[in-house]
């Protein structure tokens, strides 16, 4: 009788701490022969598996290119965390193009998706809430209310605010939005402006090292524990050398950290790193989703969670695609023979090729290593 018989069974299953070895043994024959296998497989457990993170983003969404929920989603997928996507707009492109399409959320269609993750008890799976760029008073107030509602649901869920007002003393919301962001601060866990609306929030100007940590500290009393002025200029004599780099000037960018302790002492810190003269869009949504990342990063290997340790990890990550980035359209201009990209472009088709290079700097956003010390340097700072 030809052909051949083959068996394999699962003979036994033993646990050992979060993982399980199952060893299996298997046979064939055929009238000449005869083979016998045993198999150990070590297989994870559900424990195996880590803890689950889910984040609410709430903010922009643009159908082509990489801003508001299309910059911030990427990243915390890539790092393991699920996101669930609330947008504030819908544009067909970020508003930096010559023209956009699109709508505006209102109030009461933002507070309608939320009711309908409330009413089939999603909301209560939340472990952190991330907002950046909503434009609209009353939809501001909505998220107020729904942050106050999760964290009820669950005291643990970490708030991730990046104040998305204006820049470079230009403000480009409505003004009683300011006041409103003062008074969410309360809630605040993390929160993320740049100089301009730090020094919105604060009611105070940025003109040195020491006004940073005052402001900061400022922060801290309107309720965030942790702050991260995600850019801000200050005068070289005021950075300490050990971070100075070959072209550090007084136009220089700089990432200012401030964190109350357990203890209930303030630990500052400050971040240099290059910058490439082009035009960037995007990054600041990247940056505030990555502190979401780095900072939970920090809460499960350190009882004391490290802020400036987190925000040196965004830092590497959002300089290394910031560069790609630029490179890219330095590459761009070679190839068209046009003029440096500098400043806003006038063109679709410029400003298509300044694109973050998001998909592509996936490797940087799960290893921030991969940018050397001596690139991205931090100094704590001494009270100031």
């Amino acid at each position: 009788m030809g052909g051949i018989i083959m068996y394999t069974i699962e003979c036994q299953r033993t646990l050992q701490g979060n993982r399980s070895t199952i060893i299996y043994f298997s046979f064939f024959f055929s009238k000449k022969k005869f083979c016998f296998n045993l198999i150990s497989v070590v297989m994870p457990t559900m424990e195996d598996e880590g803890p689950n993170y889910r984040v609410l983003s709430i903010q922009s969404h643009t159908v082509s290119g990489y801003c508001g929920n299309k910059a911030a989603v990427f990243p915390l997928q890539t790092l393991g965390f699920d996101v669930d996507i609330l947008n504030t707009v819908q544009f067909s492109n970020h508003t930096g193009y010559p023209s956009w399409t699109g709508s505006k959320m209102t109030a009461d269609h933002v507070q309608e998706l939320f009711d309908g993750l409330e009413a089939n008890g999603l909301t209560e799976d939340y472990t952190h809430v991330l907002t950046g760029y909503i434009g609209n008073y009353s939809i501001l107030e909505k998220v107020e209310l729904m942050v106050q509602k999760l964290k009820a649901i669950n005291p643990s869920l970490i708030y991730v605010c990046d104040t998305v007002m204006g820049d470079e003393g230009a403000l480009y919301v409505a003004p009683e939005i300011v006041p409103l962001y003062r008074n969410i601060m309360r809630f605040v866990d993390v929160v993320t402006p740049n100089q301009f609306e730090a020094e919105l929030l604060s009611e105070m100007k940025i003109k040195s090292l020491l006004d940073a940590s005052s402001v900061t500290k400022k922060l801290h009393t309107l309720g965030s524990p942790n702050v991260i002025i995600t850019s801000l200029t200050v005068p070289l004599k005021d950075v300490p050398k050990e971070i100075h780099s070959e072209t550090s000037s007084d136009e220089s960018l700089y990432c200012f950290t401030s964190q109350i302790l357990p203890d209930g002492t303030i630990e500052q810190n400050l971040i240099s790193f290059p910058t490439y003269p082009g035009y960037f869009t995007g990054t600041g949504d990247l940056f505030s989703s990555l502190v979401v990342a780095r900072l939970q990063e920090q809460m499960n290997t350190s009882d004391i969670p490290s802020l400036i340790e987190a925000a040196y990890r965004v830092i590497c990550s959002v300089n290394a695609i910031t560069k790609n980035t630029w490179l890219h359209q330095q590459k761009k201009v070679l190839l068209e023979k046009t003029q440096g990209i500098r400043l806003k472009p006038d063109s679709a088709k410029v400003t298509r090729q300044c694109e973050l290079q998001l998909i592509k700097g996936k490797k940087e956003i799960e290893n921030p290593g991969l940018v050397g010390s001596d690139i991205v340097k931090k100094i704590r700072i001494s009270q100031l």
